[in-house]
Parts: structure tokens; sequence; C-alpha cells
């Protein structure tokens, strides 16, 4: 008798615990997500349901929200948020999750937003740069006066080019290369024709520690290869040979490589009223200046010209930029 009271009891537990069971049973797909804006920033307060029912849940400070779908419903989220048009998700056996659903404000007009297939994360993100830049660094000769006289040396008292720079930034690590023309002095000095051109070559690494909507801040290292050109030539198209000899006819290249560190500073312009994408820049860059070899190295005409003489520096350089950001 004892034995059957027991066997009856342990089939009421069973049966009670399957009872129980059924609501989980009937409960199907976990659904994880992160609701953002179209900048990417996470939506708190965000009211996420199963369509055509009452089964909701709200996102989190962070944008994620999590949902267990009735099975006996459609698989469809219904995405709503006050100042947000609405959106739907699509659940089904392919679906990778978290799912990501971008909301986008009201005000923005539809389909002037990136699209969300093309999307990448902050980290993920390349963006090409293109700029056309002026550089500007202030040299002293002076202590070539004696040699050179001071109307060279005048002439070469400041380094200014303009030219164009490619880079990348990826993950927020930026590096580029560029070039730079320009100076281009002309003058006479009694019998003498003084010309002068300046070129740059320059390779620089930085990082992005601000990079907004509308700002984009760089601290930035580059090396920076300057070469000099300073040419003399009679200023006359006929010269007697004894003048000819007399005047000092020069061709000399200094070549001096200079480090640099500083801060880059921009301020970004978009095509559209999304602030999303390619966009347009204006930059103002300030920095310091060290020479890389204490004296310069001198070429003319295929010869090595040595000198105890040295190239100095003013620390300050500047510069300004216009840039195209594109993927």
């Amino acid at each position: 008798m004892n034995r059957i009271v027991l066997l009856a009891g342990r089939l009421s537990v069973m049966i009670l615990i399957s009872f129980a069971a059924l609501p989980a049973s009937a409960q199907g797909t976990v659904v994880t997500g992160i609701i953002t804006d179209h900048r990417n920033i996470p939506i708190v307060g965000v009211r996420a349901c199963q369509i055509n029912s009452t089964n909701c849940t709200v996102s989190d400070i962070n944008g994620i929200f999590h949902l267990v779908l009735d099975e006996g419903k459609e698989k469809i989220l219904n995405v709503t948020c006050p100042g947000f048009n609405p959106a739907e998700a699509v659940i089904s056996d392919t679906t990778t999750f978290p799912v990501r659903i971008i909301l986008v404000p009201m005000y923005i007009p539809e389909g002037s937003w990136a699209n969300a297939d093309d999307y990448l994360e902050p980290g993920e993100q390349t963006t090409i740069r293109s700029a056309l830049s002026l550089s500007l660094i202030f040299s002293d000769f002076s202590e070539f006066n004696e040699q050179l006289g001071s109307y060279n040396t005048d002439a070469m008292e400041y380094f200014s080019v303009t030219g164009p720079e490619m880079g990348a930034s990826f993950s927020g690590f930026y590096a580029g290369l560029g070039v730079g023309f320009g100076y281009h002095y002309e003058d006479e000095h009694e019998s003498l024709a003084v010309n002068l051109n300046n070129t740059m070559y320059k390779l620089i690494t930085g990082y992005d520690i601000v990079n907004s909507t509308r700002i984009r801040m760089t601290p930035a290292l580059s090396v920076n290869w300057l070469k000099f050109r300073l040419k003399n030539s009679p200023n006359e198209r006929r010269v007697p040979l004894e003048q000819y000899l007399s005047d000092r006819e020069i061709d000399l290249r200094f070549n001096q490589v200079v480090a640099m560190a500083g801060l880059n500073l921009e301020y970004k312009f978009y095509s559209g009223i999304n602030e999303t994408g390619n966009y347009w820049s204006v930059g103002i860059y300030g920095g310091y200046a060290v020479k890389v070899n204490r004296k310069p190295w001198i070429w003319s005409d295929g010869n090595r010209i040595t000198t105890d003489n040295e190239i100095r520096l003013k620390p300050f350089t500047a510069g300004i930029s216009v840039s195209f950001h594109g993927r």
C-alpha cells in the first residue's frame, strides 16, 4: 500500500513539472540586439516588441536588449523610440546575433544617411585622406654668410612649400606620405641672378585623440627631407669671359633632415546633412622641429661639398591644409 502511495506521489510531481515546463517550451529563440542611431551612438529606452504581440523589452544604457520570441507568432521585431523613425528586424535561422538595429532621427530625410549595410565599427573603418597642405619652417643660414654672401642667405631664411599628401587612418592611427614644392625665389644682385627652389618629402604618422562629428585632433610625428637648391648665374645673356670667371656662379643643393612633433586640428564639413560618410576638412598645424643631421649634406654637379657650418632652425613650425576623407 505504501509503495502505491509513493508511486502516486512521484507521478504527481512529474505531472506538475511537466505543466510548469509548458510555458518555457512554448517560448523559442532568444534575441540579443544592439540599437544605435545613424552615428553609432547607443540609444537607451528603445522599445523592441515582437510584432502583433505584447512581448516587449527595452534597451539598456548601452543600447542592448534581450527578448525571448513566442514561437506561435511572427519572428519580426518592431522597434520604436520617440524622435526616431520606427524600424523592423526580421529574425530567421540565418540571423547573426547580436542583431544591429539603426534608428534614424525624424529630422533626417529618408535615404540621405549612410546605408547600414556599408556600416563598419569604428575600429574597422579605413579612411583615405587626400590633402593639399602648406608648410612653413623658419631656417637660418647665417653661418654661411661669409661663403655665400648675405644676398643668398637672406633668401633662405624660411622654407615654405605647398603640395599633396596621401594617407590612411585605421582604428585611429594615421600614416601618410607627402611632397611639397615652392618657395621659388628670384632676384638680382649686381651682375648675378639669384635663384632658389625648395622641395620637401615627408613621412608622417599620428593618432586621433579626438574624432568627433566636427573635430579631428591628431598629435603627429613626421620626418621631413628639406632640399634647398641655390643657383647664382650672370643676369645677362652675353657675358665677357673675364666677368664670367670673376663672378661666382654656383649651383648648390643643401639637404637637411628634420623631425617634427606637433598637433593637427581639423574642422569637418559634410556634403549632406547626415554627418556621416565622406567629408572635407580645413586644418591647422603647429609643432616643433629638430634636426636629424647636424651638418647639411651639400652637392654640386655630382660633387659632395663638405662644411663645418650648420643650418639652424627656429623651433616653431606651422601649416594649413584642405583635405578630403573618404572610405
